[in-house]
């Protein structure tokens, strides 16, 4: 929850931004709206390549796993919420025990101590937790190559999908320098590869989702259908070239120098950088890590990032996931990639990790 407020009126909304947490209503009649809001919004996703792509890439590399699933829903299971399981689901988890509150702006420690006790005082943790942590999420291994066949798309989304690391693996900075060489910003090698050069997309990027207990990584880009086969060995390439070659230093220095940038810049507002401490508490960081990143980052190696994307973005553990019209384009991808399994949108199941209709 965020709140964004005056300071000479935060005394008046704290009170009712803790009554917001503590005493949620759920009224039936804006839960059934807000899930009518939200099935419109799904099914128009679901239309789009690039998001019904990241949605099966999600099964691809998880599974059944609680990452497997998406948190929007699926229709069938956006239908299936009833207001009690929404009750239910608030109980088990919103707790005082778990719960940190971070003040920024224009506000003195003392004030926003008095203000933190005055509005949560008498808030009692009435969960059923047990105390073990969370385990880690097990993703699938394996290669696949994944098509959904959709003959309606105007174009085609190619994901380059894996594991990735979790938010607090200690190799978290040179994971970042490794994907802004490969594919954050214009500049990066995605891009230049299959926009720059050769025009096969508006853009092409990759990017790590690290989460408490796993992580996804996801190269993509959006194609014409008949440019699938071409995009998709260009992913493939790029992934291997950063674990076989060290990249050079006329490449390296600026890629980290747009990083630090970047992270610097997110911290000039009281609102990023009220949000970057509170990330830090959620994943269970410590708070110097908010000063000591951008010394981490300016220490990596080229050497360091051949490593881990030796170790952490092997190819052999990416699968390919696309989504476009496989009259276009199946032939060709079958070339590159033999073992290239095809699903008709309209057998789609993205309830489960099997992704086919039962």
């Amino acid at each position: 929850m965020s709140l964004s407020v005056l300071s000479t009126r935060i005394a008046e909304a704290m009170p009712l931004y803790a009554d917001v947490l503590r005493n949620p209503a759920f009224a039936p009649d804006e839960l059934s709206k807000l899930r009518a809001e939200d099935l419109d919004g799904l099914a128009v996703s679901l239309r789009a390549p690039g998001m019904l792509a990241r949605y099966v890439a999600s099964r691809v590399v998880f599974g059944d796993t609680a990452y497997g699933h998406q948190l929007g829903g699926t229709p069938e299971s956006l239908s299936a919420i009833q207001p009690g399981d929404v009750t239910e689901f608030y109980r088990a988890n919103y707790a005082p025990q778990q719960t940190v509150v971070v003040f920024g702006g224009d506000i003195a420690p003392s004030v926003a101590f008095a203000l933190a006790a005055s509005s949560f005082n008498g808030w009692a943790d009435t969960t059923h937790r047990s105390g073990s942590p969370a385990p880690l999420i097990v993703a699938s291994s394996g290669s696949r190559v994944v098509v959904v066949d959709k003959p309606d798309a105007g174009q085609a989304a190619v994901l380059l999908v894996r594991p990735g690391i979790r938010r607090a693996d200690p190799n978290y900075e040179t994971a970042r320098v490794a994907n802004a060489v490969l594919g954050e910003g214009y500049s990066a090698r995605l891009n230049q590869e299959i926009r720059v050069k050769r025009g096969l997309s508006y853009g092409a990027n990759s990017r790590f989702d690290e989460r408490r207990n796993g992580g996804l990584f996801v190269a993509s880009a959006q194609t014409r259908n008949d440019a699938v086969a071409e995009v998709a060995s260009l992913l493939d390439a790029e992934l291997k070239r950063l674990s076989a070659t060290d990249v050079a230093n006329a490449e390296l220095v600026p890629r980290k120098a747009a990083l630090s940038g970047n992270y610097s810049r997110s911290l000039e507002t009281g609102a990023g950088l009220t949000g970057a401490v509170a990330s830090l508490a959620a994943y269970g960081l410590q708070l110097s890590t908010l000063s000591s990143y951008l010394t981490r980052v300016q220490a990596v190696t080229a050497a360091q990032v051949r490593t881990f994307a030796e170790r952490d973005l092997s190819r052999s553990q990416a699968s390919l996931v696309i989504v476009g019209d496989g009259r276009r384009f199946l032939t060709a991808l079958r070339k590159a990639f033999p073992n290239t399994e095809v699903i008709p949108a309209a057998d789609l199941d993205l309830n489960h990790g099997s992704l086919r209709k039962q």
